[in-house]
């Protein structure tokens, strides 16, 4: 099959509906979907972000298995793998904002609208709300929620919708009074002047209609599904050996949190998301990599058959006790993730893994090493590494580098293939 982008446009068809942080290249995905599934086959991305190994699964009519513990990254991805006629998204479109705009009429006048008040408000227990966002954008935020949540519209569109304001919040000129709320957490920003929702919403909806006409140009008649569910790596509710490959760029410990990027959008979200932001936040101590959760006793019994695991974390322990804690609660994890791919893996069937090493107080972790290593343990053989130059300035901020030491500057693609056994662990 003919690559259908050769080139370094990373945002094709759906890829840049929505910003994400550290996204992988969708070439990236082409290529291993490409080399190492067919047609037909059922790929699975247990932590799938963004969603771009479902994307280029469902252009390359694989059908494609996501799940995210992050109910916004499933939302996400929901949408770009799912092509929404440009009727349907105009109709819907233009019912909510009509309706918004008469509504900021009525505010706007000096008619008593304590009615319209009580139905239209900010989200309650929203953790600083006016130091994230300014009272005109508190209320065009709150018009636009409600709208969107309630007006009768095809499920599809109003998916669809939330997407678009989740991206007006989370972009790189948010209407948020905040700056680097993709790539790290949010620095408070405030605009020398009152953003203008409604435009941002217009241009976001004008620009995620291109995406989604693309979408249906690549597809091109293709029937392949992506079935994409909220879920945990950990324990993924699917049948032993019934996938024919895996694909995904797992997060790193400590290096990204993407709950804490994710809540300024997420807190207007209930009625899309089942989640309040205060459940959002606590659930962040749930999440692969994260910096959450009290320091406790850790037992090595458990990668005693390992060499990497324990001589880092010693390393880093001497430096710093909480993050030798969480690099052992982020292994602990990822031994759980490589189990169950390994699990629901058929045998002699590949998994692809892109990882990069990483620096925690300037300890250096070789990530890649350690996961090559506690695949073994899982009858996951590696059987390919590539390398690949990522460009530091799209990584990480200048200040980062300084304070914790170089950054993921190199990137490894770990090819496993599954042995007939499940391995010595």
């Amino acid at each position: 099959m003919k690559n259908i982008n050769q080139d370094n446009n990373t945002t094709y068809a759906t890829h840049g509906l929505h910003s994400y942080a550290a996204k992988c290249p969708p070439q990236l995905v082409q290529a291993g979907i490409e080399r190492y599934s067919k047609i037909g086959d059922l790929v699975l991305d247990p932590m799938v972000g963004s969603g771009t190994t479902a994307v280029e699964g469902i252009l390359h009519s694989r059908n494609v298995i996501g799940f995210d513990i992050d109910p916004l990254a499933c939302l996400i991805t929901r949408v770009k793998t799912r092509y929404i006629h440009d009727e349907s998204i105009v109709h819907g479109y233009g019912l909510v904002r009509n309706k918004v705009m008469k509504d900021i009429e009525k505010l706007n006048s000096r008619q008593n609208n304590l009615s319209l008040l009580k139905r239209v408000r900010a989200p309650i227990n929203f953790p600083n709300l006016e130091h994230w966002f300014s009272p005109q954008v508190i209320s065009n935020l709150a018009l636009l929620s409600y709208h969107i949540a309630t007006t009768p519209l095809k499920p599809e569109v109003k998916d669809f919708l939330w997407v678009a304001f989740s991206g007006t919040i989370i972009s790189k000129v948010s209407v948020a009074n905040a700056r680097d709320i993709i790539h790290s957490r949010s620095h408070y920003h405030e605009h020398a002047k009152p953003p203008d929702v409604i435009a941002k919403f217009d241009s976001r909806i004008k620009k995620m209609r291109r995406h989604m006409l693309e979408l249906h140009h690549f597809l091109n008649g293709k029937l392949a599904t992506a079935d994409i569910r909220l879920g945990d790596a950990r324990n993924l509710s699917l049948t032993s050996g019934t996938v024919d490959l895996v694909f995904t760029s797992p997060p790193y410990a400590t290096a990204l949190d993407y709950q804490r990027a994710h809540f300024l959008a997420v807190g207007w979200m209930q009625a899309a998301l089942n989640v309040s932001v205060e459940e959002y936040r606590l659930d962040g101590s749930k999440y692969i990599g994260s910096e959450k959760g009290k320091v406790i006793s850790y037992d090595m019994d458990g990668f005693s058959k390992y060499d990497i695991v324990p001589s880092v974390i010693a390393q880093l322990e001497k430096v710093d006790k909480r993050k030798a804690f969480l690099l052992y609660r982020y292994f602990t994890d990822m031994k759980q993730v490589i189990s169950e791919i390994s699990r629901v893996l058929k045998p002699r069937k590949h998994a692809i893994i892109v990882v990069c090493p990483s620096h925690i107080r300037k300890v250096q972790i070789p990530n890649h090493e350690a996961l090559a290593e506690i695949g073994d343990s899982f009858g996951l053989k590696l059987v390919e590494k590539r390398v690949r130059t990522i460009e530091i300035k799209k990584r990480v901020l200048p200040y980062v580098r300084e304070a914790f030491g170089d950054r993921m500057s190199t990137e490894y693609v770990l090819v496993f293939q599954k042995r007939r056994g499940r391995g010595r662990d």
